[in-house]
């Protein structure tokens, strides 16, 4: 009997020895990734499941394994690796300071641990150009407060809060967009049916230019209200710094894992990244979306299986800046959160072998309401709408990759928003929403952690977005579901009728210091002005009653803004300096033009609304008030100390 209770006791310890200790996840812009995604093209560790962020116990496993092909390493590589390692391991003893305290007990399986650290980091941007209308420059001084630990070996914690104050100037385009007509109002579907003549009100946008940084490069880093400095109080709130001011954000998790952590299961509001072939690549959930609170697990069952599924609560875009206008004729005081009223539920599974790679999901933007089929993460969304009523925005993706280890790898990726089936042409239908992505990426063996990576990506119009609808589940009134989070897409950072070309190049020349070279070629349809395309901007609604006939003829059908944009940027930092520092900064040059077609083409549409431009149609440069040159410079420099 002794002998009994003794074997079960000492599998009891083993199973608690098996939950990690260190469960919390490491912010994806952490350069770590970098090294990982390098790692894995060389074959020096195991890969990863496509859901990021990952937990410091399963980067810790991935560094132990690089570290053990020593003979794959330059010792500048290896020194990088054992400084993230040593820069993160559990503190052997208590400390209480001002600006970090750790605290532990002595316990191992139920061990409970508090830490702290204070830091702050600022930022600033700004602009140059020929046109000195386009002259502008922000900042960002951020304070910032971690709290972190253990609550027993196998649960941990981190609560992240930040002050932010800020300005970034805007520059306003001239000319609305429209974004549909007004679907509270009756005569909608005869107007669009060709049944009247009488237009329905018009809904429309403001657009806006951040030219203090580079193009669809800046992400905001407060969240909610922004309160000005000229009048503090609620009547001083806006949506965005336009003029010094002040707001904050919180960020936190809680995280739980076992075997290693091949399975975790977290509660988080913070930045996510799934099925990206590369850094910043995802067309399902991107590094650049703005984070939101979500329940979240990933299982590795397998080397060559793994799963992730998510469900969470988006919030709403706070842009009356951009939107007031827009639902003013319905009811005054009717703001963004009036509408903006979305779940998001996501599930991925991943086959994974040496030379191969390929993932597919589904997604799913659902007004929130107690739905627990999307809340089951085994459930795929588009067939789980059939039993329940086509009233929310679903998605399905696929990634597809082939890798040779030590060389690189090549990849495609699709992202299918809606397309009816057989019934339209996907290349010429404004219905077949869809992004897609092609891309490959090859290591540089004779230089420290480097690559080369390209990629072409193209957002069809309306991508991203969802039709008009007055019928959701559980609400009386309309509810937006666009593919969108805090005004910022969920999926690729470039808005619907777009392309891109990039080109980039990245290296790790010794720890504590990396350095990239981009170029990217970017074109987009028109979201402003009189030449407007259709579908170009993340609030377009596609209308139910003329969705069929609408068509897209990329270049050929309005206004496009073409965009080139050179950069270089480096940054250098030491953890271990008496004061730790990190120190960024890039440079770029953006040349940026347009292109328009005839305007009696351009203006001439059938009863339908549809254009009589096509894939003929010719477009030549134009240079004017309202579709201007710009060419410029731009200069960002950043700094962080402590607890970065």
């Amino acid at each position: 009997m002794k002998k009994l209770i003794a074997a079960v006791c000492l599998l009891f310890s083993l199973s608690f020895n098996l939950f990690a200790q260190e469960n919390l996840s490491i912010d994806i812009d952490n350069e770590i990734y970098h090294i990982l995604d390098i790692a894995q093209e060389r074959g020096l560790c195991s890969r990863f499941s496509g859901a990021k962020p990952y937990s410091l116990r399963r980067i810790r496993l991935a560094l132990d394994e690089i570290l053990e092909n020593e003979e794959s390493l330059k010792p500048e590589e290896r020194k990088v690796v054992e400084n993230f390692l040593e820069l993160n391991a559990v503190p052997e003893k208590n400390h209480f300071g001002l600006d970090k305290i750790n605290w532990a007990n002595k316990f191992d399986i139920w061990r409970c641990s508090f830490n702290y650290s204070f830091g702050i980091e600022a930022s600033g941007s700004g602009g140059l150009y020929t046109n000195s209308d386009f002259n502008q420059a922000g900042f960002d001084v951020i304070p910032f407060w971690d709290f972190y630990g253990d609550v027993s070996k196998f649960v941990s914690y981190k609560l992240h809060a930040f002050f932010d104050i800020s300005s970034m100037e805007l520059y306003e385009c001239p000319g609305d967009y429209f974004i549909g007509y007004a679907w509270y109002d009756s005569g909608v579907e005869e107007y669009c049916g060709g049944y009247t003549d009488v237009e329905p009100r018009r809904r429309t946008v403001k657009k806006f230019l951040n030219t203090s940084c580079l193009p669809f490069s800046y992400n905001k880093k407060w969240d909610g209200q922004f309160y000005y400095f000229s009048d503090l109080s609620a009547n001083g709130t806006d949506s965005w710094a336009t003029e010094p001011g002040i707001s904050g954000g919180i960020q936190g998790e809680v995280r739980a894992s076992i075997f290693d952590g091949k399975i975790t299961v977290g509660a988080a509001r913070m930045t996510r990244e799934w099925a990206a072939m590369d850094e910043g690549s995802s067309l399902v959930l991107n590094a650049k979306a703005r984070p939101f609170f979500s329940v979240d697990t990933t299982v590795e069952l397998f080397s060559f299986l793994k799963y992730s599924s998510l469900t969470g609560v988006l919030e709403y875009p706070n842009q009356d800046y951009i939107n007031s206008n827009s639902y003013a004729e319905l009811k005054a005081g009717i703001d963004d959160s009036y509408f903006f009223q979305n779940a998001f539920s996501l599930n991925m599974l991943e086959l994974d072998w040496k030379y191969f790679h390929f993932d597919f999901g589904s997604s799913s933007v659902w007004p929130k309401r107690f739905e627990i089929g999307y809340m089951f993460p085994l459930f795929l969304y588009v067939e789980y709408q059939n039993h329940i009523g086509d009233s929310d925005n679903l998605a399905v993706f696929a990634d597809f990759k082939f890798r040779k280890p030590g060389l690189g790898s090549i990849w495609a990726s699709i992202y299918l928003d809606e397309i009816n089936g057989f019934n339209n042409n996907p290349l010429t239908s404004s219905r077949a929403m869809y992004a897609g992505q092609l891309g490959a990426k090859f290591v540089i063996p004779w230089l420290n952690f480097s690559k080369l990576s390209m990629r072409y990506t193209k957002v069809e119009p309306y991508c991203y977005t969802h039709h008009s609808i007055n019928y959701a589940s559980s609400y009386s009134h309309y509810i937006s579901e666009s593919y969108t989070n805090n005004g910022e897409c969920l999926g690729y950072y470039l808005p619907p009728n777009s392309d891109e070309f990039l080109l980039r190049f990245d290296t790790k020349p010794k720890a504590g210091v990396t350095c990239d070279i981009q170029y990217q070629f970017i074109r987009h349809g028109a979201d402003y002005g009189s030449q407007q395309v259709p579908g170009s901007s993340l609030y377009s609604e596609m209308n139910v009653y003329n969705r069929d006939d609408l068509k897209k003829y990329f270049l050929h059908d309005g206004a496009y803004n073409w965009i080139h944009i050179l950069s270089a940027g480096a940054s250098v930092e030491s953890r271990k300096a008496k004061i730790p520092f990190k120190v960024t900064a890039n440079a770029g040059f953006v040349f940026s033009y347009y292109t328009v077609i005839d305007s009696d083409v351009y203006n001439k549409r059938d009863a339908n609304g549809v254009s009589a431009a096509d894939e003929n149609t010719s477009f030549h440069f134009v240079d004017n008030a309202e579709y201007p040159v710009m060419c410029g410079t731009v200069l960002s420099l950043g700094v962080s100390i402590f607890g970065f």
